[in-house]
């Protein structure tokens, strides 16, 4: 019985929410947390995580939370979260977030549930409060201080949140846009999107995968001066397109998350084991298809994680476009410990030197923000370009 509920476990937490509540409707909550007493200790570890900047230009914070399930046993047990944010700063109130969730059916076992939540802070000082209650009454607390600074890293990255502000992590995209700061025209964009996991040799999308998609997509509509967004998610090992939308906006954002979590990577069909080179055709057809449209885009952005295949694309399979196209990139997206993968020519990166695309190295949120800048000087889409027979710019 061990591996399926170490299924179910990871199945239920990754599925639970934290939302901002309102005080006054969880009153009894906030007194069972403020009185610091009452009720069976429950058993478990929770350990913060300290806030770093996210793709979204946010700062993520968060916990883990570890609970012997030896506890419990049996069905109709379930949990519900309440952590009191405070900022330090003067005048400013708590913020109380709040979720719920039933568990699985348990059997007898020693397994450990491990589970965990996040938010997002702006700049500063807060003090954190966090408790969980079952079903039997009984009550797990933690204090702990957090603290937002930007690293050196960081220091000229605008981050897309006021200072001493807590946020839920949700998929309702933008609560503020950053201000303009040129008045760049507005660009048509295409954003092909490789959605697969962050490390090439992992075979399932993890939740911490999707969230930096979901983050990169998310932060690109906020800074680029885009007037219409096309949107395509696509994966090379299942060799098709999982999600396409013309004039995408950030309220369909929970499509992209919908479609990031049916995929099954750990499942391969027999057509696809036959075309060995599927992967390639492809990637040619996405390219092929945007070059043949009646109103190109200015910018046409590959957005992901590098892959695991290094096929070279053939010339041939890549049209060039007729006098003026549009601009190509590539936005690799390399964890910092394998950043000797980027060293590899892999086939996105192939792709687009066949239209004479540029592929920019993206290591952390700070070398992706000056790779959104570098879309052209002071945020300006740069002039179409004329093609060569060489198919270099």
């Amino acid at each position: 019985m061990r591996l399926p509920l170490i299924l179910a476990l990871v199945g239920w937490s990754t599925a639970t929410a934290q939302s901002v509540a309102n005080p006054n409707r969880i009153r009894p909550l906030i007194a069972r947390m403020e009185s610091g007493t009452g009720g069976q200790v429950l058993a478990c570890d929770v350990t913060p995580i300290k806030p770093a900047l996210n793709f979204s230009f946010r700062y993520q914070a968060g916990y883990s939370v570890t609970v012997p399930m030896k506890q419990y046993f049996g069905s109709g047990h379930s949990w519900t979260t309440l952590i009191q944010i405070t900022p330090k700063a003067e005048g400013k109130r708590p913020v109380y977030l709040v979720s719920q969730a039933s568990l699985p059916n348990i059997p007898k076992t020693n397994v450990e549930s491990r589970s965990g939540g996040a938010y997002l802070l702006g700049e500063g000082a807060y003090d954190v409060r966090w408790m969980l209650v079952d079903n039997s009454n009984r009550v797990c607390r933690k204090s702990w201080r957090v603290e937002v600074r930007r690293a050196r890293s960081e220091s000229k990255v605008r981050v897309s949140m006021p200072a001493d502000t807590v946020w839920e992590i949700g998929l309702r995209g933008s609560r503020q846009l950053p201000t303009a700061t040129d008045d760049a025209a507005p660009m048509r964009l295409t954003i092909f999107l490789h959605t697969a996991p962050m490390f090439a040799r992992r075979t399932r999308m993890r939740g911490n995968d999707q969230i930096t998609l979901l983050s990169t997509v998310s932060a690109l509509l906020e800074r680029l001066p885009a007037k219409y967004v096309r949107l395509v998610l696509f994966n090379l090992d299942k060799q098709k397109e999982l999600y396409r939308k013309d004039d995408f906006q950030l309220r369909d954002m929970y499509q992209v998350y919908e479609s990031m979590s049916n995929i099954e990577l750990g499942l391969v069909d027999y057509q696809v084991l036959q075309n060995r080179m599927g992967h390639v055709d492809l990637l040619s057809d996405l390219v092929n298809r945007e070059l043949a449209e009646a109103q190109q885009s200015d910018l046409v952005l590959f957005l992901g994680p590098t892959t695991r295949f290094l096929d070279r694309m053939p010339n041939e399979l890549v049209e060039k476009p007729a006098g003026l196209g549009p601009h190509f990139y590539y936005f690799q997206l390399v964890p910092g410990p394998f950043q000797q993968d980027a060293m590899l020519t892999d086939s996105i990166k192939s792709t687009l030197s066949r239209v004479g695309g540029k592929t920019l190295v993206i290591h952390n949120p700070g070398e992706f923000a000056k790779a959104i800048e570098r879309r052209g000087p002071r945020g300006r889409v740069p002039a179409p370009r004329r093609f060569s027979p060489s198919g270099q710019s």
